[in-house]
């Protein structure tokens, strides 16, 4: 069993499941008891360890130590001080920084004895010992090429030379020289694997004694995979867990759980060294990083009463499930042997619902055939999972796969799992338009209409069999269907039952209204527009007042024709008087035909007068047409 943790405590571990990725290998005497798993994707491992005069000591992933540190819990009885050590993320560098030699000097000695020039040294060779200051190493031709030579400078200020082969020992002879050459090689030790981090979990109190341990990593989505068996007592629906043991540890008998929720995930960044922007001291830093949300999912008790034919099949294990405010979780009743790294799927409820098969058309969905669904609904008080399902039928088998979304406790899904192709529906659409009031008001024209939309589905049925079509007529806002009688309303369709004999036709029409406003400005209307919202009208004195309103706009587009009639007049006068004056000039006598052309000039000033004036007439009359319109519509 898990250490036994408080149910407070328990259902408060839950809550902080978060995103960790780790393979978490135990001290010998450490093991795990229980293994909560998330339809996000978590576990969460309950283990039982010992405090003592020794830590324990346990190995992580480097990639998830943050998450680690971020979710480990410790329950000591003892009420102790915890704490965790373990190398720092640039443990390697900084104690290299301290050194008198770099990393690589470490793994060549001669690199090494080049780097602690004026070392003491002791010397042996074949028995032989010397003792001196390390003077470096240089090269010198050998049999095989070149050797390194190490030089030394005796006590008594002899120089030797000793080849640096198989046969010559050397070894510092103060201690804080060796001691740094260890702590260096320790260091090398350390980043033997950079993969993992290896820590020490102890407390203030030597004291000897069993705690628990609650973690949380990163597992794969335990998944289910829905049956539905189409028997004569209704659908039989199965759940299948499918888990995975990613821990990198046994699980030998141990309480597995299924949790699911919508608890906040943050993956912190907690063995990271970072630095804050400051002039003198530096300020560690732990930057958030985007909320993850978990998937919702459901767990369901035990089985219910089977069909005996099909005891075997829909046997489903016990389970001791649990509902709280952000998640629910059950637990299986038998421990649970799995080892690391091998899969299992485990009929995890088993629940008889009425049977509720329905051949369905979704109006607008453009499908010719209706499909073959079920239309489920979630008897418990928990979430039922999303997952796939596959439905048999009772004696037949295999009818079809579908795909169950996660469902709230009393929430009902249509699922669809094949399509009905002894049956066809088509859609026919027809749009109207129908005035419902016409009003002038403020220079315009105030339009109420009614928009019409009839949808009329007609139905071949199956030529063998009798068919219920159920239809899903889809709702549209600001639409409203006129009338719903045998109609079922749902939150997104009116939904109508069809029954169709075997062999014949049969049809729905379902109409549609919409009311729409429109504001039509009356001022300068063109007298197409006009005539076509005057037809229209079904008001006898708003037809009149637009009908006043067609003969004034016919004035003004009279009057404003015979403006540009004078206008082309008169410029036309003018180029002609202009052509005469012209030739006047350039001749320059008294003949009889300069005399005609200045009378004929004189002509033409009379008569441009009257088109200027007979033009401002006109201008005049389009003023006061244009103010009768705006007092006749009140503009």
């Amino acid at each position: 069993m898990p250490f036994p943790l408080p149910r407070r405590l328990r259902r408060s571990a839950i809550l902080a499941l978060s995103g960790l990725v780790l393979a978490l290998p135990l001290s010998a005497e450490t093991a795990i008891r229980g293994v909560t798993l998330s339809t996000a994707g978590l576990a969460m491992i309950e283990a039982t360890g010992q405090f003592g005069t020794d830590p324990i000591r346990l190995s992580v992933a480097r990639d998830e130590i943050d998450d680690f540190l971020k979710s480990l819990w410790v329950i000591d009885p003892a009420g102790a001080v915890p704490f965790v050590t373990l190398t720092g993320p640039g443990s390697f560098e900084d104690s290299f920084a301290h050194f008198p030699f770099g990393p690589q000097d470490v793994t060549d000695p001669a690199r090494l004895m080049t780097a602690m020039i004026g070392a003491p040294l002791i010397v042996e060779r074949r028995g032989e010992t010397w003792e001196g200051l390390n003077m470096g190493v240089s090269q010198r031709p050998c049999e095989d090429g070149s050797c390194n030579v190490l030089n030394l400078q005796g006590a008594d200020g002899m120089l030797h030379s000793f080849v640096m082969d198989d046969a010559l020992g050397v070894r510092f002879s103060e201690a804080a020289d060796q001691d740094t050459l260890t702590a260096a090689l320790r260091a090398w030790r350390g980043s033997a694997n950079p993969r993992r981090v290896e820590l020490a979990l102890g407390s203030d109190n030597p004291e000897t004694r069993d705690v628990g341990l609650v973690y949380l990593q990163n597992a794969p989505l335990w998944r289910t995979a829905w049956r539905a068996v189409d028997t004569p007592e209704g659908i039989r629906l199965i759940g299948w867990a499918v888990v995975e043991n990613t821990t990198g540890i046994d699980w030998q008998d141990i309480d597995l759980t299924l949790a699911t929720g919508s608890v906040r995930a943050i993956q912190a960044r907690l063995y990271e060294r970072r630095y804050a922007q400051r002039e003198q001291d530096t300020q560690y830093a732990v930057a958030p990083a985007p909320s993850i949300a978990m998937a919702r999912g459901a767990m369901a008790p035990g089985a219910a009463p089977m069909m005996e034919s099909m005891a075997d099949s829909f046997a489903a294990v016990q389970v001791a499930a649990d509902d709280g405010e952000s998640f629910s979780r059950f637990t299986l009743s038998t421990p649970v042997t799995l080892a690391a790294g091998q899969m299992m799927s485990v009929p995890f409820l088993s629940e008889l619902l009425p049977d509720a098969r329905l051949t369905l058309y979704r109006g607008g969905s453009g499908q010719m055939h209706p499909a073959i669904a079920l239309s489920l609904e979630n008897p418990l008080p928990l979430r039922l999972p999303a997952g796939v399902l596959t439905l048999y039928e009772d004696g037949r088998g295999h009818a079809g796969d579908a795909m169950i979304p996660e469902l709230a406790p009393g929430a009902t899904e249509i699922v669809e799992f094949a399509r009905d192709t002894a049956v066809e529906i088509r859609e026919e659409s027809t749009n109207t338009e129908t005035i419902r009031e016409m009003r002038l008001a403020n220079g315009l024209l105030y339009v109420t209409e009614d928009l019409e939309r009839r949808i009329t589905y007609r139905i071949e049925g199956a030529p063998q069999a009798d068919r219920d079509i159920t239809i899903d007529h889809p709702r549209q806002s600001d639409w409203t269907v006129s009338s719903t009688t045998g109609a079922e309303e749902r939150p997104d369709a009116w939904r109508w039952v069809v029954a169709v004999p075997a062999g014949e036709r049969a049809s729905l029409t379902v109409t549609e209204r919409q009311p729409r406003m429109r504001r039509v400005g009356l001022l300068d209307i063109d007298l197409n527009t006009l005539a076509f919202w005057e037809s229209r009208s079904i008001d006898p004195q708003v037809r009149a007042t637009l009908a006043q309103l067609a003969d004034l706009r016919g004035q003004i587009t009279t009057a404003e024709q015979e403006q540009r009639r004078l206008d082309g007049e008169i410029q036309t006068l003018e180029r002609e008087q202009a052509r005469l004056v012209n030739l006047i000039v350039q001749l320059g006598d008294d003949s009889q035909a300069n005399r005609d052309r200045r009378a004929r000039v004189d002509t033409i000033d009379t008569e441009i007068r009257r088109a200027q004036g007979n033009r401002a007439a006109a201008a005049d009359r389009v003023t006061a047409l244009r103010q009768q319109i705006a007092t006749l519509i009140g503009a």
